[in-house]
């Protein structure tokens, strides 16, 4: 009876030690474990014993992601690098000499190193219903086909036209112009300069808008976004090449530019 005694005690005693050290175990650290961010991130996870996160992957995640963006923009570059003037762009910005029956067309390129095209159709419209010179404009009177800035000319106008309550239909017409592939706001009014490259390449360029069904340029007057003065602005006569400014509120034609 005593020896059974003595080993139930030790069986006792030693249970009671396996309790002890294992109550002496320390809960697991959230750093030691590599939950080292004290803020959530997408695609992370949070450590089970507290307030932190394991970001490792999810920043292996989206490094992935803009290497992918890189490469894709790599092979779209080298892709539009081979684009031609006469060339159609399509509203995936891919561009071809011929129709592809599968796309869908948006415009003929005219300027391959600023990546240029000019859209499908055009709006005789007035620069301006009234006289009046925009203060952020600057007014060229020479060497006016060195401004090749339309995207900002037309911004800088259609801004202070908004904000005074003007009515500049040129404006208004490329603002509103948009295709599949593009938004309002992404065409502009061609600038002198970018506006004389297009009647450079007229031919090729109306040869292109045939084969799409395309509006041709012909023989039309056309407005730049460039500014002489408060009551005139230059515009293209495309029968004689002839680049003069004249009265804003005179109807000419309107042809929307893309930078693709």
């Amino acid at each position: 009876m005593r020896k059974f005694l003595l080993y139930s005690s030790a069986l006792v005693a030693f249970a009671m030690s396996g309790v002890a050290e294992a109550a002496c175990i320390q809960t697991p650290n959230c750093t030691t474990l590599g939950y080292t961010s004290t803020t959530a991130c997408e695609g992370g996870i949070k450590c089970p014993f507290g307030n932190a996160w394991n970001c490792t992957l999810a920043d292996e995640i989206s490094q992935l992601k803009i290497t992918i963006e890189k490469l894709e923009q790599t092979v779209q570059d080298e892709a539009l690098s081979k684009c031609q003037i006469g060339d159609i762009l399509y509203s995936d910005m891919s561009c071809n000499a011929n129709v592809v029956a599968s796309k869908t067309p948006i415009g003929v390129i005219f300027d391959t190193t600023n990546r240029l095209a000019i859209g499908l159709e055009s709006s005789a419209e007035y620069w301006s219903d009234k006289y009046f010179d925009v203060p952020e404009l600057s007014n060229i009177t020479s060497s006016v086909t060195a401004d090749w800035q339309g995207k900002k000319n037309t911004q800088i106008v259609s801004e202070y036209c908004k904000a005074k309550g003007y009515s500049c239909p040129a404006f208004e017409y490329v603002n509103s112009y948009q295709t599949e592939g593009t938004k309002a706001g992404d065409w502009y009014l061609p600038a002198a300069g970018e506006l004389k490259a297009i009647y450079d390449s007229q031919n090729s360029l109306d040869t292109a808008l045939s084969k799409i069904g395309g509006e041709a340029l012909n023989s039309m007057s056309h407005w730049s976004s460039s500014e002489y003065s408060d009551a005139y602005a230059w515009m293209l006569y495309f029968y004689d090449a002839d680049m003069d400014n004249n009265d804003k509120d005179k109807g000419y034609s309107v042809r929307p530019v893309l930078a693709f």
